[in-house]
């Protein structure tokens, strides 16, 4: 059991503290959960507590309003680091390519880059053809065959998107989208997320 666990449960009497054990800061919320209901700081003890303990929901709402001030710091703090820990795997990221770049341009007699880029352009090209002139429309009428092309396009498309990354510079947000892409490629839903 986690302390994610744990929010979903407390949540619906405490929403304040029940979204906090669900974030990074779910271990220290946790411990204040845990002093509150006496028991000992891990989510087993708590979910025995909340679940044996009718009165145990309302010392929760209690620890809401008495550390409001305490828990908002949590808050604070757990976005905070999220907030460095994205701009330092951002800023990690952008060096990581800017010395691929400074190395490319050590190398101007260098062919490997430019004919992958050759190739996974060629390929994406044909790949365009194909689906707006019908070329292997059997193919995709069988389900397994449709499933697995769609999973190779979606995945030369993405190596393309980096590729020309590398020569064009990318930002933060075709990161996000190119995440999304890659993931919806190797498992194919749908479009739009549903409704809940």
């Amino acid at each position: 059991m986690k302390w994610s666990d744990i929010g979903s449960i407390v949540g619906r009497a405490a929403p304040t503290v029940g979204t906090l054990l669900g974030g990074p800061a779910g271990a220290a919320v946790g411990a204040l959960v845990a002093s509150a209901l006496n028991v000992p700081s891990d989510p087993e003890s708590v979910n025995a507590a909340l679940t044996g303990n009718p009165d145990a929901l309302v010392r929760v709402q209690e620890l809401q309003t008495n550390a409001r001030v305490q828990l908002q710091q949590l808050a604070v703090t757990a976005e905070n680091n999220r907030l460095q820990a994205e701009a330092a795997q951002y800023a990690a990221e952008a060096a990581d390519r800017d010395s691929a770049r400074q190395l490319a341009a050590k190398q101007p007699n260098d062919l490997i880059r430019p004919a992958i880029t050759i190739i996974l352009l060629v390929g994406a090209l044909s790949i365009l053809v194909c689906i707006f002139t019908g070329i292997g429309l059997e193919a995709l009428q069988n389900p397994v065959a449709a499933s697995t092309i769609s999973l190779l396009i979606g995945l030369w498309f993405s190596e393309l998107k980096q590729t020309l990354g590398f020569y064009f510079g990318m930002t933060k947000e075709s990161q996000k989208q190119n995440a999304i892409v890659t993931q919806f490629a190797v498992e194919p839903g749908t479009v739009t997320k549903p409704d809940k």
